[in-house]
């Protein structure tokens, strides 16, 4: 699968931090790629790798607004974890903190218990969140100080489809200092299968920020197999390792770091068809294509009893007037 010219160069401007430097594009392309890198949800990254332009007006002050973006997402962690921790509700962030500075639109919390989904509310919007929604598994609430964002949520699902068993996250439970407050976050093991599977049977889309959360936790692809295993989580974790294999060796070639540790992985756990040949060009936001998205889901349905025992409410919510207005917008939009 070759890459898109844009995405090729997206990558190839940012490089693999602490591994490959990024090349330098020109001003005009250099310009163009934030629109991409902002699409891929990777923009300050991206400006941070620019630094031969770190003066020019325009993208100092975009690398300034995104620097306080992602200030104020570690604040909002922060917060929410200590909100939480202060009334005893035991929680994780996951799928939030990365081996890059993140410039999220939310941060994700996920609840141990389904009974404290409405306590967490209540907390959040008496330090002046705004409710936007709730679901089955869920609610959404906006800190309107910080123009976020949070995902309070008591399974890892989408349309009410469980595809990640909470039970077996919260045994990977660690933590992590965040501006000198300890945060209740997944292992980085765990968070890369997080991280795959709601790329897979979420939003059925692969980024250059699923990219560059993969291929900048290379050490921890041992661990995350296992669990995976554990998980019946395999196929997402495959696929998303196989184009993060893709995309390195088109942008940095065979003879690297995270190419060699990837090919390692892949020989040691016997995972086959890695550079399968397509017509098919590869932009970042990919699309997973319908034959790999019912594969993967029949696959989780056969195996994994945490997903099938979803299926009646997965089943009810389909038959919701706004089901297929939102799955319509789902499969148009180009991110996320």
């Amino acid at each position: 699968m070759k890459m898109g010219e844009d995405t090729l160069l997206l990558i190839k401007s940012i490089g693999l931090p602490g591994i490959i430097e990024g090349e330098n594009s020109p001003l005009n392309k250099a310009l163009s790629l934030l629109q991409l890198a902002e699409l891929n949800k990777i923009p300050l990254l991206y400006l941070e790798s620019l630094r031969k332009f770190r003066k020019h007006p325009f993208l100092k002050a975009q690398l300034s607004r995104y620097k306080n973006k992602h200030r104020k997402t570690l604040e909002l962690t922060v917060l929410v974890s200590s909100l939480l921790e202060e009334f005893g509700i035991p929680y994780m962030i996951f799928k939030t903190l990365k081996p890059y500075p993140p410039t999220l639109a939310d941060i994700d919390v996920l609840l141990w218990l389904s009974k404290d989904l409405t306590k967490a509310s209540h907390i959040l919007e008496d330090r002046g969140f705004k409710p936007l929604n709730r679901d089955l598994y869920g609610s959404t609430m906006l800190s309107l100080d910080h123009s976020l964002n949070v995902d309070l949520t008591t399974e890892v699902a989408a349309s009410s489809f469980i595809y990640l068993d909470k039970s077996l996250l919260f045994k990977h439970v660690t933590q992590v200092k965040v501006n000198g407050f300890k945060v209740q976050t997944l292992q980085p093991h765990a968070d890369l299968v997080a991280v795959a599977t709601h790329s897979l049977y979420k939003e059925q889309m692969y980024t250059a920020s699923d990219y560059y959360t993969l291929a900048l936790s290379s050490q921890h692809y041992q661990e995350a197999s296992k669990l995976a295993e554990n998980t019946h989580t395999k196929f997402a974790l495959e696929t998303a390792l196989k184009l993060t294999h893709n995309i390195t060796i088109n942008a940095f070639g065979p003879s690297n770091p995270l190419a060699t540790r990837l090919k390692s992985l892949f020989r040691d756990t016997g995972v086959v068809n890695v550079t399968a040949s397509t017509n098919r060009s590869l932009h970042l936001p990919m699309k997973y294509t319908p034959h790999l998205l019912m594969r993967g889901l029949l696959e989780k349905i056969l195996e994994d009893p945490a997903s099938r025992g979803s299926l009646p409410s997965t089943l009810k919510s389909a038959f919701n007037s706004k089901f297929f207005t939102k799955l319509s917008e789902h499969i148009t939009r180009k991110g996320y």
